[in-house]
C-alpha cells in the first residue's frame, strides 16, 4: 500500500507505515479422545468448495494457480510461529503440515497431502510422501484411526489420542485506514452473500464437539506492508493475489467498476 491524500476538506496524508496493519493468525489445537462422532459439520467448514453449495464454497476456481500465494503465506506463518506445527508431536514424528517442508526432517514418518485441485509438485516427491486429489467433505480414502496428526482434517481418520491443528486467519486489521475499512466492508458483504465463512473456529465452538479434549489456542499477529520489513512485504504479496482475484465479483455485486475496487487494494 502507498500513501494517498484523502478527499476530505482538510487534506490528511495516510501513510501505510503508520497504520501498522496486522492480521491475526490463530492456531486451534485439539486432541481426539475416541472415534465416535460425526464430522460432517467440521468438514463443510474446512473445505468451502465451489461445486456443492450446501457444504460451503471455495473462493478460487480450478483454473487459478494459487500455489505461489500459498507458498508465500506458508513461509510467513512458519516464521511467525517458529516452525511448521504447534501440536506436541515432534517425538511422534521422529519415531514413526507442511508436507514438502518437513518430510526430509522426519524421514521415518509418512506424510500425505490433500487438495481439491491438482496443484501438486510434479518434479519433487520424497519417498515418504504421497499427494492425493480429494475433497475432505466427502469420504476420504483412509480407514478410521489412521493418522497420528492432522493439519486440518476430520476426526474419523484420526487415531484416539492424536492431534488436529487448525491454522486459521482472523481477517481483521489493527489500525486500518479508511480505504482498508471500505474494502473490508464490501468484501464481507460479498462473502456473506456467497455463504463463505471467513471467521475461524473458536475454542467455544470446539468444546461443543463430542470427544475432543485438551484444546489450545495460540494467537499471533502478522505485519502487513512495508513497515513490517521483508515479512510484511511477503505477506502483502500473498494477500494481494487473493484480493485482486475477488475484486471483480465484489465489483459486480456492488455495481461498480472493477477499477474502483482495484484502486482500494492498490492504495
Amino acid at each position: 500500500m502507498k500513501f494517498r491524500r484523502s478527499n476530505s476538506r482538510a487534506p490528511t496524508w495516510y501513510w501505510e507505515k503508520y497504520w501498522k496493519i496486522c492480521i491475526t493468525q490463530i492456531i486451534n489445537l485439539y486432541q481426539h479422545k475416541s472415534n465416535e462422532s460425526d464430522d460432517s459439520h467440521i468438514c463443510s467448514y474446512i473445505s468451502d468448495t465451489p461445486t456443492h453449495g450446501s457444504k460451503g464454497r471455495y473462493i478460487f476456481s480450478d483454473k487459478f494457480d494459487e500455489s505461489e500465494r500459498i507458498k508465500r503465506k506458508h513461509f510467513v506463518i512458519k516464521y511467525i510461529f517458529e516452525g511448521n506445527f504447534s501440536a506436541p508431536v515432534k517425538d511422534l514424528l521422529t519415531n514413526g503440515c507442511r508436507v514438502l517442508d518437513i518430510v526430509l526432517e522426519y524421514t521415518q514418518s509418512s506424510f500425505v497431502g490433500l487438495d481439491i485441485f491438482n496443484m501438486f509438485p510434479s518434479e519433487i516427491k520424497p519417498n515418504n510422501t504421497d499427494f492425493i486429489l480429494a475433497d475432505v467433505r466427502n469420504n476420504l480414502p483412509f480407514e478410521s484411526n489412521y493418522f497420528d496428526y492432522i493439519h486440518l482434517g476430520c476426526r474419523r481418520i484420526l487415531k484416539p489420542g492424536g492431534w488436529i491443528e487448525f491454522q486459521e486467519i482472523q481477517h481483521s486489521m489493527n489500525n486500518p485506514g479508511p480505504c482498508s475499512e471500505k474494502f473490508s466492508s464490501l468484501a464481507n458483504k460479498w462473502t456473506n452473500s456467497k455463504e463463505i465463512r471467513t471467521s475461524p473456529y473458536s475454542p467455544n465452538d470446539l468444546k461443543k464437539i463430542p470427544n475432543i479434549t485438551n484444546i489450545n489456542k495460540i494467537v499471533k499477529q502478522i505485519p502487513l506492508g512495508s513497515w513490517g520489513g521483508k515479512l510484511g512485504e511477503e505477506y502483502e504479496e500473498s494477500l494481494s493475489v487473493l484480493l485482486f482475484y475477488i475484486a471483480e465479483p465484489i465489483a459486480k455485486m456492488h455495481n461498480c467498476p472493477p477499477e474502483e475496487i482495484n484502486e482500494l487494494i492498490n492504495i
